[in-house]
């Protein structure tokens, strides 16, 4: 859906805003109604069933106000059970009448509440309506939408022009989001100074985010002046207004002397504060303090304790640590198992760094063969390509096993080191030969670029066809490119040889109602 054309949407941007009165309804003789003054007060003391009450009675007489209000009690589930469609009800009696706020809450139900289907284009027209009558939630609202684009086409252009719109009357999100938005050039001409300006004003009306942005451009001098004591000042203020983000910054810099003086008591302090919130990177360094007794008592147990609560987490770095105190028996008992499995968390993460810890302990054997030799080839072998000579013995004794898998992994390491590239080249054709795609694939590279033999581009594009059939993804990329560098004869080649490969594979392996299609 297209939101609607630029000129109409500055002709309804500047709309003015049209004051609707109240209308006036009787009022039955038989029963007093309450005031909005006694139900505003009793709402903000907490007595949500005394302004429930008094909402319900003063909406049935039809004051727009009141059908706001009482719409917003019973979406917010205070005072009794939560309500959304009784909730969507009463206020889409107040927008009939022309009542901003409702428009705009109505809006964000609809966008998506619990028990309602979204109706996300009814939302965005009662929100136009509100921001062009100045509601600063719905000019942010409105904005975001248009930003993001996934219900109206994306415009940063008139994005930019309601955040300012909100922002300029002091609604704080919208200026932290439009300074991001003027720093980046979207909707508008990139402009630093004038994002510096945007985010500062954010960060002293108190919103967190732009608090902790600009204390980091103030540490780094990213686009303002350099001054780190004044960025100390705002991150402590992003931790006392309980930011778990700014509280472990905050702890940890004074944990390491980092722009401020060391001090332990103040550093603990913050990081038990953002902890209490299960921050990861604050768990994981109150396990660095109690593991290695910085500033407090050393107690290992402790430390382990919380650096399981932070891989827990996923702090990725807390997986890492947490495996070798497993590993190595340091604040919880011995457990090679539980180890592994902290490094495989890891590895699952993205930390390429666990599968080399897998690896070498794979090596030591005390795994106890629990896990698959061929699996663990390229675990090992990462270990090795960090010299540690148990991963390399461990893959010299498992290729001369023929585990193919790591024939491959040795070669490569091999042909790296250029001590004996002619065995290497065995080890590559062997592994190859018996199904390794990654020895395919290298082969392939290597004959397509001539690195340690001659260039062969028959070779490589068989090489890379078949491991683009067994799933290499990079290779089906690597066969194109050498496609366009043979001429017809070596292609029909290359592809007869790719089909022999198949068909001796096909011999050789027990046959399934499986079968491997060549593509070419």
């Amino acid at each position: 859906m297209v939101l609607m054309s630029r000129k109409s949407a500055i002709l309804l941007g500047c709309a003015a805003f049209i004051a609707i009165s109240n209308p006036v309804f009787p009022q039955s003789s038989a029963q007093t109604l309450p005031e909005m003054s006694a139900i505003v007060e009793a709402y903000n003391s907490g007595d949500f069933v005394t302004a429930r009450n008094g909402l319900a009675q003063l909406a049935e007489t039809g004051n727009p106000f009141a059908q706001y209000r009482y719409g917003r009690i019973l979406a917010e589930g205070r005072g009794g059970p939560q309500d959304i469609p009784n909730a969507i009800q009463w206020l889409d009696k107040a927008v009939h009448q022309n009542q901003t706020e409702a428009a705009t809450l109505l809006a964000r139900i609809l966008l998506g509440s619990p028990g309602i289907t979204p109706d996300p284009e009814r939302a965005v027209t009662l929100l136009q309506r509100s921001a062009a009558r100045g509601d600063t939630e719905a000019q942010f609202l409105l904005a975001r939408i248009l930003e993001q684009g996934e219900i109206v086409d994306q415009d940063f252009e008139s994005a930019h022009n309601w955040y300012l719109a909100a922002a300029e009357n002091q609604h704080v999100e919208a200026q932290f989001r439009l300074s991001n938005a003027i720093a980046a050039g979207r909707g508008t001409t990139a402009d630093i100074t004038s994002a510096i300006v945007w985010l500062e004003r954010a960060a002293r009306n108190g919103f967190v985010p732009a608090q902790l942005a600009f204390a980091t451009r103030l540490e780094t001098g990213n686009g303002v002046e350099k001054r780190p004591s004044e960025a100390i000042d705002w991150l402590r203020r992003a931790a006392e207004a309980g930011s778990p983000l700014g509280q472990r910054i905050l702890g940890s810099k004074y944990l390491f002397g980092d722009g401020v003086e060391e001090n332990i008591a103040e550093a603990l302090k913050w990081l038990h504060a953002a902890a209490e919130q299960d921050e990861p990177g604050a768990l994981s360094n109150l396990g660095f303090v109690y593991s290695n007794g910085k500033g407090v008592e050393k107690d290992e147990v402790r430390g382990f304790d919380y650096y399981q609560r932070a891989a827990d987490r996923g702090l990725i770095r807390a997986m890492l640590v947490v495996g070798l105190m497993h590993e190595n028996g340091t604040g919880t008992p011995k457990d090679p198992f539980a180890a592994a499995k902290s490094y495989r968390n890891a590895l699952a993460s993205g930390e390429e760094a666990g599968g080399a810890r897998l690896g070498a302990l794979i090596a030591t054997g005390a795994l106890e063969d629990q896990i698959d030799p061929i699996e663990a080839a390229p675990w090992v072998a990462a270990a090795a390509g960090q010299g540690d000579p148990a991963s390399l013995n461990w893959l010299k004794t498992q290729s001369e096993q023929n585990n193919h898998r790591a024939s491959g992994r040795l070669a490569n390491l091999l042909f790296a080191s250029e001590d004996d590239r002619d065995h290497a080249l065995s080890l590559f054709d062997r592994a190859a030969n018996n199904g390794d795609v990654f020895a395919q694939f290298r082969l392939g590279e290597l004959y397509a670029t001539g690195d340690g033999v001659p260039q062969d581009y028959i070779r490589a594009h068989k090489w890379m066809n078949i491991a683009a059939t067994l799933g290499n993804e990079s290779a089906v990329e690597k066969r194109a490119v050498i496609s366009q560098l043979m001429t017809p004869t070596m292609l029909a080649e290359a592809q007869a040889a790719t089909r022999a490969y198949f068909a001796a594979e096909a011999n050789r392996v027990p046959k399934t109602e499986q079968s491997v299609t060549v593509t070419e």
